[in-house]
């Protein structure tokens, strides 16, 4: 579609660039000094050219990136991949997901999202899009056709989910449960309409099946778990200084116990010091006397 578009922006330049050469002949065949009339005309001929080549090419660059990354045999799968890659960058910190990220290293096998929880664990999100079983069940004209489209889209999934289970769900290093991202509401209307079916996944086959929506409320809850965990940290960190201020506080109060004991034995002593100055000031006194008597 998008080549289609190119070309046909190519072919009515080429046709507005052949009627203005023709017009010019035409006028130009009733001027005199027309050869160098004509010259002139196409020098500005020549120069909108390639200001349209410039143009075009600013064009052409963004759409050539798209019809790439649209290319090839999995076209409605780059684009679940691209939806799930603008969910996670819209939501999570950047440094807690890894896109395309190869969990086991025994094998070469990528998942393509892979989110960090709070606890550390890497839960992996696959991204899947059942376009050929949607248009089924859009062409499907009675009860039985439809059936059979919801039929084929449960097996397709369960054997995805089985894929995702076996290939990226890795003890101490993962969850205990993988995410299935289907990136279309439309799509997930119709794997509700299949009973039991995301029950079956998460209980036989360890994987949540997300669309969209769930997917991104899916994501901020985990978002908000790194929050806390980070708000944990540093609840501990100033618990942590808390606790060597009590410590300090602690040492200071005995130190000041110490001290007022000190000052208590202290001031005793100089009580009993004054208590026997007094006494010798007695006996001075009665001596005196004495002595004055005789």
């Amino acid at each position: 579609m998008i080549n289609y578009l190119i070309f046909a922006s190519l072919t009515l330049i080429l046709g507005m660039l052949i009627y203005i050469l023709f017009t010019i002949k035409n006028k130009e065949a009733f001027d005199e000094g027309g050869n160098k009339n004509l010259q002139e005309k196409l020098n500005e001929v020549s120069t909108d050219i390639n200001k349209i080549e410039s143009d075009l090419s600013s064009v052409t660059t963004p759409i050539n990136e798209l019809n790439r990354f649209l290319g090839g045999n999995v076209t409605t799968g780059r684009l679940g991949e691209w939806s799930l890659e603008s969910i996670v960058q819209d939501i999570m910190p950047s440094n807690s997901y890894y896109l395309q990220h190869q969990i086991n290293s025994s094998t070469s096998d990528k998942v393509d999202c892979a989110v960090s929880s709070a606890e550390g664990f890497l839960i992996p999100i696959d991204s899947k899009f059942y376009a050929g079983q949607y248009n089924n069940y859009q062409n499907s004209s009675n009860d039985a056709e439809r059936k059979k489209v919801l039929r084929d889209l449960r097996t397709s999934i369960l054997r995805d989910a089985e894929d995702i289970s076996s290939k990226y769900i890795l003890q101490n290093t993962t969850s205990n449960y993988g995410v299935l991202y289907i990136a279309s509401e439309k799509l997930i209307d119709l794997v509700d309409l299949i009973n039991d079916l995301r029950q079956e996944c998460l209980t036989d086959k360890r994987i949540l099946i997300l669309g969209p929506n769930t997917l991104a409320a899916f994501l901020d809850t985990i978002r908000v778990g790194h929050h806390y965990l980070k708000l944990n940290k540093t609840a501990a960190k100033v618990a942590k200084v808390v606790r060597g201020i009590q410590k300090e506080f602690s040492n200071f109060n005995n130190s000041t116990e110490s001290v007022l004991n000190r000052l208590d034995g202290a001031s005793k002593d100089v009580q009993k010091l004054q208590t026997r100055i007094n006494v010798l000031g007695n006996k001075l006194e009665k001596g005196a006397e004495n002595l004055e008597d005789e």
